[in-house]
């Protein structure tokens, strides 16, 4: 019986990790309740978060995004009085639709959350991030790509995401 190289080893560990990432949202999205979970119940479903915004009432928004691999950021948001009050999927045409050229990528991010790659061109010269989403049943990713001028978003393509598509 051949033995499995470590590059497929390891790509294995990384899709049941990223499998169990998407699962514990998955629990934690039917067990949490508004108003009665806490941030410690979030963190025990759903484990620390990626990056943490603070609102202005006092509250936190927390996002567990699931790139490279996955196609979901999941937004959570906590009260100030530290309960559990909501949680919604970033990765949506409606999050897109409000993405506008002259964004800087702190705002970008504040809406989008972290992309799941970063890409530099020096050709063009221009920088393409990138968040990796599912839409009918399409992988596809949503790019900005920004004016190396003015380090702002300058326009938006949709392209197909190269895992879905075999050979690319």
């Amino acid at each position: 019986m051949p033995v499995p190289s470590r590059r497929a080893s390891m790509a294995a560990l990384v899709a049941l990790v990223a499998a169990g990432l998407a699962g514990c949202d998955y629990v934690a999205q039917k067990k949490l309740v508004a108003g009665q979970h806490t941030e410690h119940d979030v963190r025990a479903l759903m484990g620390v978060p990626t990056l943490v915004w603070d609102r202005p009432d006092g509250g936190k928004e927390w996002d567990y995004v699931r790139a490279p691999q996955g196609i979901e950021t999941i937004r959570v948001v906590i009260g100030p009085d530290g309960r559990y009050q909501s949680m919604a999927n970033l990765l949506v045409e409606s999050n897109f639709a409000k993405a506008r050229p002259g964004m800087t990528g702190e705002e970008l991010t504040r809406l989008l959350s972290r992309p799941t790659d970063v890409e530099k061109y020096s050709l063009k010269p221009e920088v393409v991030w990138s968040w990796r989403y599912e839409q009918d049943g399409r992988k596809q990713r949503f790019n900005v790509h920004f004016d190396p001028a003015s380090g702002r978003a300058a326009r938006f393509t949709t392209t197909d995401d190269a895992q879905q598509v075999p050979g690319a």
